[in-house]
């Protein structure tokens, strides 16, 4: 081998371990956090509207003389229901 080589093999050394995250992966995790607020947001967002239309519903048949309460009833169970069940998955930890 000739003296060059070696000098040219013994220069090259591994590259030291880059443990500082990069710009794009600081973007990226800024990114997720962002997201993660707003969907913690939306999700207390749908079960406040899950809590007040159970108060209406509850209300409003208290003080009115509706022929169809069976059917209100109903439609406020599964409108509460998705919407309370929407909240919470978005919640999610």
């Amino acid at each position: 081998m000739s003296e060059r080589r070696r000098k040219a093999k013994a220069k090259v050394q591994p590259a030291p371990l880059n443990i500082q995250p990069t710009a794009a992966e600081e973007k990226s995790d800024k990114s997720r956090e962002v997201r993660d607020a707003r969907m913690d947001r939306l999700g207390a967002y749908m079960m406040d509207v899950s809590k007040y239309v159970f108060t209406v519903v509850m209300i409003t048949s208290l003080f009115s003389d509706m022929t169809d309460r069976m059917v209100l009833f109903w439609i406020s169970a599964v409108l509460v229901s998705v919407t309370l069940i929407t909240g919470l998955f978005l919640t999610r930890k």
